[in-house]
């Protein structure tokens, strides 16, 4: 049998980690992108200089280069080319409709009506207007592109100025120049992980999520695994993600989807769900990590035709704890850092993605692509795990001279 042919979609940091995999079994790997700095040009075998977008030539290269899967992770903007490459090469893989029931936001939205999935009041916007349907709904309201990521263009607005100024830059940042309005819902975050594979759910766990405490804006500061909210709300959770993906029965896939939960009163209100890993190593580590059980080598083995045995691999759930970090700097000059080395050498920290060097200039953040970070924490459990979080929040020391000349630290909430 000769070598495996595989066509990445996108080189950015998020298809690292399967790059890294596809090359360890042999593979020969294509890489599409549009030129730039992106990592995974270094790790490819060739790499086409093509927009993500431009899928009727992607289709043609990757007739000419006899591929033999089509893969990416980790970010929305991919996943509807590699079903549209995998579909018109009748490669294993889901199709464009499939992907964009989970991808596009106004779709997903009312799908997850028709599914009885609570979802807060929403409506779909093309240009500047407030929906007739939202005339007597009481602000705040959260604005977003349909088909964005990172959460580029997502606001939430408690005005009719505000919302103008938040739908013009949606629209601007939406490639179908279409937003949707949602209905604010205060509640805790938690990320639901699964697997899919020949159209049944597997749940891999639920993590809880906190968020910079930041005006406006939606920037996660931590994702940890295992979720403390009871088993009864995770029950409902998955019942949720089931109840979808019987809906939309997609061939194989890793899901990653975020919901909201007023714990007082017991509400849930679904935010978003993908067809692909979470985000920030979600799927590369956290889950390896928190459940013994690789899902990116699950993923390349199903891009590839191959069987897998399931119920075997998710029999091997170890349940520990994983979690991300992130912080970000305040406005001004970085005079001083201290115990970053450390840091990078403690046993239980497996990656610490910060770059930040004395006399670098610091600029307000305003998407979540500038956090700093992530640095990926395993533990035994999740009290464990929130003890070394602690220890290196305590041992990473960053200072930043203001404009006013003040000495300012790391945020981390």
């Amino acid at each position: 049998m000769g070598q495996s042919r595989v066509l990445m979609i996108g080189a950015g940091i998020g298809q690292i980690p399967l790059c890294q995999l596809i090359k360890q079994r042999g593979c020969f790997l294509i890489v599409v992108t549009i030129p730039g700095n992106y990592p995974c040009i270094a790790l490819a075998d060739k790499v086409y200089f093509i927009d993500i977008y431009d899928r009727e030539e992607i289709v043609r290269v990757a007739r000419e280069e006899n591929i033999d899967a089509v893969i990416s992770d980790q970010n929305d903007l991919m996943m509807p080319t590699v079903a549209y490459v995998a579909e018109h090469l009748g490669l294993p893989g889901n199709t464009f409709a499939q992907v964009n029931s989970y991808c596009n936001k106004n779709i997903f939205r009312e799908n997850c009506d028709k599914l009885s999935i609570p979802s807060p009041k929403h409506c779909k916007v093309h240009q500047q207007e407030i929906p007739a349907d939202f005339t007597n709904v009481s602000f705040p309201w959260v604005v977003k592109p349909e088909d964005s990521q990172s959460s580029i263009g997502v606001a939430k607005v408690d005005n009719e100025d505000e919302y103008f100024e938040a739908l013009t830059f949606a629209l601007l940042k939406s490639k179908n120049r279409t937003a949707i309005v949602e209905e604010f819902f205060e509640g805790r975050e938690v990320v639901v992980e699964g697997f899919i594979y020949n159209g049944d759910y597997y749940n891999l766990g639920i993590a809880d999520r906190k968020y910079f405490k930041l005006d406006r804006m939606f920037i996660p500061s931590q994702t940890i695994f295992p979720s403390v909210i009871s088993v009864e709300l995770k029950n409902r959770l998955i019942g949720y993600e089931q109840a979808y993906t019987d809906y939309v029965h997609p061939d194989f896939a890793i899901v990653h989807s975020e919901y909201l939960i007023n714990e007082r009163t017991g509400e849930i209100r679904v935010v978003e769900s993908a067809l692909r890993g979470g985000g920030v190593y979600i799927s590369s580590h956290l889950v390896p990590l928190f459940t013994g059980i690789g899902i990116n080598d699950m993923l390349i083995d199903c891009a590839l035709g191959k069987e897998i045995d399931i119920r075997a691999l998710f029999s091997r759930n170890v349940r520990k704890a994983a979690a991300y970090i992130c912080f970000y700097l305040p406005e001004g000059i970085v005079r001083s850092i201290s115990g970053l080395e450390k840091i990078k050498g403690l046993p239980y920290v497996h990656q610490c993605d910060v770059s930040v060097e004395v006399g670098d200039a610091v600029k307000e953040m305003t998407y979540k692509g500038q956090r700093l970070g992530p640095v990926i924490v395993s533990g035994e459990s999740r009290m464990d795990i929130e003890e070394k979080i602690c220890t290196i929040q305590e041992i990473l020391e960053i200072k930043v001279q203001s404009e006013k000349g003040g000495l300012l630290g790391i945020v981390w909430d």
